[in-house]
């Protein structure tokens, strides 16, 4: 089997690397482009491929595509991805357009090349694989790429609404980024913005010199992300997650003041934790509210709004899809792959929560993501549409009926 896989893959691969640049050269930046364009693309390679593909969703401008082997049956191979990536940056600074799908050495370069149009080209050319040599024994494999996942990941157009609506099972999933170790799970996130109200006042004002009046909203704002970065937590004692800690990066975004010779009185900052399974979402507000009580300025209030939350979560290491697919690495990459959690939060863990073993993070070789000149290699989409293929075809004699 695995040599009719890689076979059928040689074939496609012509197929395939013209298809991922035509990802590429879709725009799909969160909040600027809806992902309908993307889907619609999706789908139709995917049935001239002679696949099944649905669109749905709960917003029509911004679907999931399930594309699966068969019409109907248990899923023993889940494969995911998003549809949206992240804005290009200053275009002037790519070597090639970032939606040129530009061909060089061997790598596609684009926006969305490794995070995730390269693993979700790798997903579907798996799945036509399958579907032609008729690889799997029992059940289907299905690959599904979802909207809105780089506004933090909360899944709500995406995953939430597929399990919501019964369009979500298999016995395990792997997440169509780049690389090859096997990502357990990830540390968890908590994002707020804070506010510091303070009192405005001119800056030449007799009262604002005797202390008498005026309040600076700034100064006090910086104050307090001092105080929060100073915090130190221990790093965890939890297997896999050893080498992290809890971490707050206040200040990642802040702006305030109104006029250069005005005391201001309002500041906003943005500040995003990463949270190791000794942390919960009250920890952490209790860390923060702490630091708030630390810094006492008269006439400053400081409030906070909760932004974004997903907890640190790990798959259980028992299940089948991990020993499978270290297999599977093992026979097409020569090495044995390590078994780690992830630094950065993803979508994993809404899968995980709802009972999918999860690699939080698997696929075709490349860089740059989040970053200029992102590139996919083209061996690494073929390389990763067979390990995907292999897993799902061993996975399958695990399904039930």
């Amino acid at each position: 089997m695995e040599d009719q896989l890689r076979r059928t893959l040689e074939t496609l691969q012509p197929d395939m690397v013209a298809f991922c640049r035509r990802l590429l050269q879709i725009p799909s930046v969160n909040g600027v482009h809806d992902e309908i364009a993307l889907a619609e693309a999706i789908a139709a390679e995917a049935r001239r491929l002679g696949l099944y593909a649905q669109i749905a969703g709960e917003n029509p401008r911004r679907p999931n595509v399930i594309i699966s082997t068969t019409a109907s049956g248990p899923t023993g191979l889940l494969l995911l991805g998003h549809l949206d990536t992240v804005p290009p940056g200053d275009e002037s600074r790519w070597t090639y357009p970032p939606y040129s799908g530009a061909i060089v050495d061997g790598r596609i370069y684009g926006r969305g090349a490794v995070d995730t149009k390269g693993g979700m080209t790798a997903a579907l050319y798996a799945l036509a694989a399958l579907a032609q040599t008729g690889g799997l024994a029992r059940g289907r494999a299905q690959f599904i790429s979802v909207p809105d996942e780089e506004s933090g990941a909360t899944g709500t157009l995406g995953i939430k609404w597929l399990h919501a609506n019964g369009l979500l099972s298999g016995l395990g999933a792997i997440y169509a980024y780049s690389g090859d170790d096997i990502i357990l799970g990830h540390r968890g996130l908590v994002r707020y913005r804070l506010v510091s109200e303070g009192e405005m006042v001119h800056t030449g004002a007799q009262e604002w010199q005797d202390g008498t009046a005026g309040a600076n909203a700034v100064t006090a704002m910086a104050e307090l992300l001092l105080t929060l970065e100073r915090l130190q937590t221990p790093y965890s004692t939890r297997r896999y997650f050893e080498r992290f800690r809890t971490l707050f990066t206040p200040g990642t975004v802040i702006s305030g003041g109104t006029s250069i010779n005005v005391v201001p009185d309002r500041c906003e900052a943005l500040m995003d934790v990463r949270i190791t399974p000794e942390y919960d979402l009250q920890q952490v507000e209790m860390l923060l509210q702490d630091c708030i009580g630390r810094v006492k300025r008269h006439g400053i209030q400081f409030r906070y709004e909760l932004l974004n939350y997903a907890p640190a979560a790990i798959s259980d290491e028992n299940a089948p899809i991990f020993s499978i697919l270290e297999d599977v690495i093992r026979q097409v990459k020569g090495f044995t792959p390590p078994r780690v959690v992830a630094g950065p939060a993803n979508e994993g863990y809404l899968l995980i929560e709802r009972g999918i073993p999860t690699v939080c993070g698997l696929g075709p070789a490349g860089a740059n993501a989040h970053s200029v000149d992102e590139y996919v290699e083209i061996q690494g989409l073929s390389d990763a549409a067979l390990i995907y293929s292999l897993t799902a075809q061993q996975l399958s004699a695990l399904v039930k009926g």
